[in-house]
């Protein structure tokens, strides 16, 4: 349980503190005076072992997506907080962390925009099929066969929560339909925009671009798989920046070698990075990127001021409780 301790170490997890340090987020931990510990990332995330190579004597992370397992909880007692900097927690356990009074809170609402600003683009790259024209043109051809618009075609959600609420609001002026599939909607919201709310399979009959933004968890594993993308009219799309784990990738290769759907963007994979040879990654007909959606200078800030606030309130025994996902509340 946290014990409101003055003074702490705070690891910090993600790699992009190591060439752009968010200064403003330091300066919360320092004011409150607790010291900032840079972790080393020798690769995309730190693994398991990685993680607890460093992890003795730190009392909180402001953590990317390296996995927290019951071990983790278990081996390093100390460990008060798990505060991501962003809002998926699919790596964290959120029971053994529970177990261990430990609370893991997201930094909700600070990367909204980044992420909606991306899934359009990917949206409207894959409509102008951006990435043939690049490849193409850069090796000096000059050849422009026809594609498609926006205009006039149904975009179909799954998820319309903070993100896909963005998404939302972001393809206004796009002449579009919107339907969507959100357990909790916000009515006002739906009223407001004109967003129909069907259910998940109609968004998939209906959408000629479905775009993903359902949290990962037992319910929305392999969302888009071989019978949903099945309902997909031929020649539709798919964008993926919310979790990898919600594609069936097997299933969603097989639909672009039939040629049943048009394209694909992945901002995200069921393994990160993919490994060596990654036969998906090179389809002619997707369009990869690296977890990247969520990521601008503007958004890595709010994001790690976010969490860097969670943390010190955390510490200090009087936390955020909307930013808390696995129940651990103060007293």
């Amino acid at each position: 349980m946290p014990t409101g301790a003055s003074v702490a170490r705070v690891l910090i997890t993600t790699r992009i503190f190591t060439s752009n340090p968010a200064e403003a987020a330091l300066d919360i931990l320092r004011d409150a005076g607790h010291e900032p510990v840079i972790a080393s990332v020798p690769g995309a995330y730190l693994n398991g072992e990685q993680l607890h190579e460093q992890l003795q004597g730190i009392s909180g992370t402001m953590a990317s997506s390296e996995p927290y397992t019951a071990e983790t909880f278990r081996m390093f007692p100390d460990l008060q907080v798990v505060a991501r900097m962003g809002v998926g927690y699919d790596a964290i356990d959120l029971g053994a962390a529970q177990d261990h009074e430990v609370p893991v809170m997201i930094a909700a609402g600070t990367n909204d925009t980044t992420v909606a600003e991306t899934s359009v683009a990917l949206m409207l790259a894959l409509a102008r099929d951006l990435g043939q024209y690049f490849e193409t043109t850069s090796a000096g051809g000059w050849v422009r066969p026809p594609t498609t618009e926006l205009r006039d075609k149904t975009i179909g959600l799954i998820g319309l929560g903070r993100i896909g609420r963005a998404v939302v609001q972001r393809l206004q002026g796009f002449e579009v339909d919107v339907v969507a599939a959100e357990p909790y909607p916000d009515a006002e919201f739906v009223a407001e925009y004109g967003v129909e709310l069907v259910d998940v399979d109609e968004v998939f009959r209906r959408a000629r671009f479905v775009s993903l933004h359902a949290p990962m968890n037992d319910d929305t594993r392999e969302v888009a798989n071989e019978r949903s993308l099945g309902l997909m009219q031929p020649g539709s799309f798919l964008v993926n920046t919310a979790r990898g784990g919600l594609v069936d990738e097997a299933a969603l290769r097989a639909a672009l070698d039939s040629g049943h759907l048009a394209g694909a963007a992945l901002d995200v994979r069921t393994s990160e990075p993919p490994p060596e040879g990654d036969d998906l990654a090179a389809h002619p007909k997707v369009l990869p990127t690296p977890h990247m959606a969520g990521v601008a200078v503007e958004s890595v800030e709010r994001m790690a001021i976010g969490a860097a606030k969670n943390v010190v309130g955390v510490l200090a025994g009087d936390w955020d409780r909307e930013m808390v996902v696995n129940g651990v509340y103060p007293a």
